[in-house]
């Protein structure tokens, strides 16, 4: 992995990765597509699932990646979940 790439998600759900990949794609969005095991105890946070997709952009571009990825999670999101999102956001900024 290059030093400028930041994670931008992780999910188990395949639908909405597979939507935010395509948005990445056609916005000409470069990404890395890592595939992590969960532990055990660690599970619990991911649905059960015992792999975790984790997707991972170029840092120059996380501005455009950031908002597709606010579209594609958009739907049924939580408000948790956008605020991990803006704070991840924050971050990166700073």
């Amino acid at each position: 992995m290059v030093n400028n790439e930041i994670e931008l998600t992780r999910t188990v759900d395949m639908e909405k990765k597979d939507a935010l990949i395509r948005r990445l794609v056609n916005a000409g969005i470069s990404y890395l597509e890592k595939w992590e095991k969960v532990p055990f105890f660690k599970r619990h946070e991911y649905n059960g699932s015992k792999e975790v997709c984790v997707v991972f952009i170029n840092d120059y571009q996380k501005e455009l990646a950031f908002s597709i990825l606010e579209e594609v999670e958009g739907g049924g999101e939580v408000p948790e979940r956008k605020q991990k999102i803006k704070a991840l956001r924050d971050d990166l900024d700073s």
